[in-house]
């Protein structure tokens, strides 16, 4: 009964899938473009990729460019449309535009130059519209208009008219074919246009597209959504039931087995060689328009869309896929689980399942679709456990049992977590059940579950639940800590004791407990810890030493020993390597922040089928596809901009050849920029799209930096006032799986500025040389300057010492001179003294002689009185000696006596006298002796002289004479 109720579903959900036009059961990842992202124009018309992986979009507004982080813009002279792109080996991009047609190349900066061919058209044809097709056959390019086809060989342009109309031209190997509206299917060998298929079964239906089916087999698509094969010039129809007649303009291949079809109706169709439609990629599956123009299928079989203001990429070859349950209102997936080659899915509105195909290794390629576990909506089915061969749902009305399609409650309306089983001894007869209010205890005996209600303890919502070798159990609360729970020996109650960061736990909250390689682990903010008994403390993990300081929400591990993760955000792999018994981490960041939040669940069934808890449903990871199909990232640089005054594009990020993939590092042609480019903005990618674009750069300059930096996702970095000198900048980037690319590089010089060039330094030179010599000179003209200084100097020293020579002669001269003078002076005031002193005496002579005179009675000569008076007259001859004494005394005083007696001729000999002592400085008491009289008659005397002499009061008698 049980297989005929599985074999029902199977053939149920292929029916449904049928009617659906939904085949496969996983939906690939899907990006979209908006044009306020690329910066285009709202319709793309073709897409192409040249051999570094950048990819190439003919817009309505001209070329656009796509290196994975990167949108560049390149219009064509008349600013219209490009129809049509082909790239040739070289990577020279020609281009059909509207009016126009040519090639994009890389110059010499590695920018994208236009040349138009326009001018070597004949005048008769230069009058075209659009060029649709640009194929590359040979030597030769074709361009297809709608009345000509012209081809390029070397600089010639030779013109094919057409019959009546070109409706289509495309290659298949190296054959060039083309569709003309009235001669049919035309082959273009020896020069020449000639009929292949005449009779064509859609004469009036353009071919949109044509690819090579196998060696001497081409698949051919119209424009009204028919598949044809061609053989042997025959054409056979594949899909008539999936034609509807809707416009579909472009065909790309994606393996050997299937291809994509472009539809302006349904978006994107996915078809095996059969010409059967196995998938639909519409607006529901997530692209944001559905009028598909052009698609294009890249190395990493991403599919690019071009629809209305939107370019799509479809991660179709990825090994990460969405499995979406409600198409129409996306639920949360909580847990997933395969049983007897049914997936059931757990979700925020019940349970869904789906049939899957057995014997494939993708399971997500199985064709079918999901359908709702009626009885098991109306609420959150939070988690999905197989016991005792049976599928057990934890839900929020309760317990249920999933019995085929049906659902049986086990337990009572309580909110219902998680199951634990109590023993490993098949069949399991006793186990715990964690509830929103403690724990209930099932019962399983001959096959039927039965519940023995809620155990006495405390409530508490037991969502984590796992029983340790010892046979603990533990529980854990994110918000309060951990719980140690002990059971009653008739299992009817327990006891539950609260561990905190108190008992060794990094904090309080955000703890969990899971059981991975047969032990009880307990996640916390600060990586995995383990309980231990002797110190009854938790402490770190040794064992997962690798999980260290990740803040874990979720463990579980695989039949391969590995330990699938789950962080905040983030879901990754602890790959185990059993040589060295240690983890290597892996993160998937294809998938960040899809998987659900705060109920994160990992189901592994095999290494090619793990299925994660998302937002919109599940995710499906192949990982063994997944390691398999890694690529080896590429690191590319797409932009290099020199900063001064102003900014200046050095590099564009297009590369002349494949296999140049690093720039020229000769010295000539090493970029040279002049010294006021000294800031420069690198910006670099990978040419990884879709799902494989979450990668991670790091990158140096040699000559600035010391060491790489570290890596992040980042794809820009600046320096600023770098000096002259020789740089390179490298970059690397590597994918989550730790595969590192080869190192980009780009040189470049910044030029000393113009005081720091050799000529500036030979001018340096010679001007020190200058300098040194004029130096010299100068100093020599200052030890002349110095010498003649000097001897200038000798000179005044020599003539100051003569001066001081003659002046100390003169000096002595004059001090002998004044020495003279003062014993002149002085001998002449002894001998004016002595003169005065005998004048005086003869006048006291004089006077004893009148008196003597008086006495005389006789005249007797001989008597003694005769004798006596005669004596005294001889004394009075002495008196003549006065004017004698006056006149040497004017000699020796300049004349004083005679100029005193002109100027006051008053004065008396004794008043000349007086005068005489007084400029010889003598004193009243010495003038008092010398004349015999008082000291006060002296100053009598001289009162009356200054009186005679009109003296005035406040000049000395003294002074008065001195100036005479």
């Amino acid at each position: 009964m049980k297989c005929f109720v599985i074999l029902f579903l199977m053939l149920f959900s292929v029916f449904l899938n049928r009617l659906s036009g939904q085949d496969l059961l996983g939906l690939p990842l899907v990006y979209n473009y908006s044009k306020s992202i690329y910066q285009g124009g709202s319709r793309t018309w073709d897409i192409k990729q040249d051999s570094h992986g950048i990819m190439y979009f003919g817009n309505s507004e001209g070329l656009l460019t796509f290196d994975g982080r990167y949108w560049k813009t390149f219009s064509l002279p008349n600013h219209t449309n490009i129809r049509s792109i082909w790239i040739d080996a070289d990577d020279r991009i020609y281009v059909g535009g509207q009016g126009d047609f040519g090639y994009f190349e890389r110059s010499s900066q590695s920018r994208l130059t236009y040349t138009s061919l326009k001018d070597l058209v004949p005048a008769k044809y230069r009058n075209f519209a659009d060029i649709w097709n640009t194929v590359g056959v040979g030597q030769s390019v074709f361009f297809r208009g709608n009345d000509v086809i012209f081809e390029l060989k070397g600089q010639k342009i030779q013109v094919h008219p057409a019959a009546m109309e070109w409706y289509f031209m495309g290659k298949s190997g190296e054959v060039l074919y083309a569709q003309d509206r009235k001669n049919g299917l035309l082959e273009f060998r020896d020069n020449k246009w000639t009929p292949y298929v005449t009779d064509l079964p859609f004469k009036d239906v353009k071919i949109a597209a044509m690819l090579p089916f196998d060696s001497d087999r081409i698949l051919l698509s119209t424009l009204n959504n028919e598949n044809y094969v061609l053989q042997d010039r025959e054409l056979t129809r594949l899909n008539k039931q999936d034609s509807d007649g809707a416009y579909t303009p472009s065909l790309a291949r994606i393996d050997e087995s299937t291809f994509a079809v472009g539809n302006a109706k349904e978006g994107c169709h996915i078809r095996n060689m059969a010409g059967n439609t196995i998938q639909h990629i519409g607006v529901r599956e997530g692209l944001q328009n559905k009028n598909v123009t052009t698609l294009f299928v890249d190395r990493q079989k991403n599919i690019w869309i071009g629809t209305d203001n939107v370019i799509s990429v479809i991660s179709y070859g990825s090994a990460i896929r969405y499995l979406r349950p409600n198409m129409e209102n996306d639920v949360t997936g909580y847990s997933s689980l395969i049983f007897n080659n049914t997936l059931y899915l757990s979700s925020s509105n019940g349970v869904y399942y789906a049939g899957i195909k057995s014997g494939l290794t993708d399971q997500s390629r199985s064709p079918t679709v999901f359908s709702l576990l009626r009885g098991s909506d109306a609420g959150e089915a939070w988690r999905l456990e197989q016991l005792n061969g049976h599928v057990l749902l934890g839900h929020n009305k309760g317990l249920f049992l999933i019995d085929g399609l049906a659902v049986k409650p086990l337990t009572g309306v309580l909110g219902t977590w998680k199951l634990l089983p109590l023993n490993m001894v098949y069949p399991i007869e006793e186990s715990l059940v964690g509830t929103y209010q403690g724990l209930e205890l099932l019962h399983f005996h001959n096959g039927v579950f039965s519940s023995k209600g809620l155990l006495n303890g405390p409530s508490d919502s037991f969502r984590f639940l796992e029983q340790d070798e010892n046979g603990t159990i533990w529980a854990s609360h994110p918000y309060r800590g951990i719980y140690r729970i002990t059971l009653s020996p008739d299992k009817k109650a327990y006891q539950a004791e609260l561990y905190t960061q108190k008992n060794g736990l990094p904090a309080d909250y955000q703890n969990y407990v899971f059981r991975i390689k047969n032990q009880v682990v307990f996640a916390t903010e600060k990586g995995l810890y383990n309980y231990d008994y002797n110190s009854k403390r938790f402490v770190p993990s040794k064992q997962f030493a690798a999980f260290k300081d990740l803040t874990i929400r979720y463990l579980k591990d695989d039949q391969d020993g590995n330990i699938w993760f789950c962080t905040k955000k983030t879901v990754g792999l602890g790959q185990f390597d059993p040589k060295k018994g240690t983890y290597q981490l892996v993160n998937f960041p294809e998938i960040e922040g899809m998987n659900t939040s705060g109920f994160e669940h990992i189901y592994s069934f095999d290494r090619n089928n793990i299925y994660v808890g998302a937002e919109k449903g599940a995710l499906h990871i192949n990982y063994d596809k997944y390691l398999k199909h890694s690529l080896k990232p590429v690191a590319m640089l797409s932009q290099i901009v020199a900063t001064g005054k102003e900014d200046s594009l050095i590099f564009a990020g297009f590369f002349s050849n494949a296999s140049k993939l690093k720039q020229a590092t000769t010295k000539d042609s090493i970029l040279q920029l002049p010294a006021v480019f000294n800031s420069f903005r690198f910006s670099f990618s990978s040419p990884s799209y879709g799902i494989y674009q979450h990668l991670e750069f790091s990158y140096k300059l040699l000559g600035y930096d010391e060491n790489w930096s570290s890596w992040t996702q980042q794809s820009e970095k600046s320096y600023t006032n770098l000096q002259d000198g020789r740089y390179t900048f490298l970059v690397k980037v590597r994918n989550n799986l730790n595969q590192e690319s080869s190192v980009a590089e780009y040189s470049f010089v910044v030029l000393p500025p113009w005081y720091k060039t050799l000529w500036a330094k030979i001018g340096y030179f010679l001007l020190a040389i200058l300098g040194v010599l004029g130096l010299i000179r100068l100093r020599k003209i200052e030890q002349n300057k110095q010498l003649l200084k000097h001897e200038k100097q000798l000179a005044q020293l020599r003539y100051i010492h003569q001066l001081e020579i003659e002046k100390n002669e003169k000096e002595i001269v004059k001090l002998n001179n004044e020495k003279l003078a003062n014993e002149v002076m002085t001998k002449t005031k002894e001998l004016a003294s002595t003169s005065m002193q005998l004048l005086e005496n003869s006048g006291a002579l004089i006077k004893v002689r009148d008196e003597l005179a008086k006495l005389d009675t006789g005249d007797d000569e001989d008597s003694n009185l005769k004798r006596i008076n005669n004596l005294l007259k001889d004394i009075e001859k002495n008196s003549a000696n006065w004017n004698q004494f006056a006149s040497h005394f004017d000699e020796l005083n300049d004349g004083f006596l005679n100029k005193l007696k002109e100027k006051h001729p008053g004065l008396s000999r004794n008043d000349l006298k007086v005068c005489a002592y007084l400029k010889l400085h003598f004193t009243s008491k010495q003038i008092a002796q010398l004349q015999n009289i008082t000291v006060r008659g002296v100053e009598i005397h001289r009162y009356r002289l200054r009186k005679k002499l009109q003296v005035e009061t406040e000049l000395s008698l003294n002074d008065y004479l001195n100036t005479i």
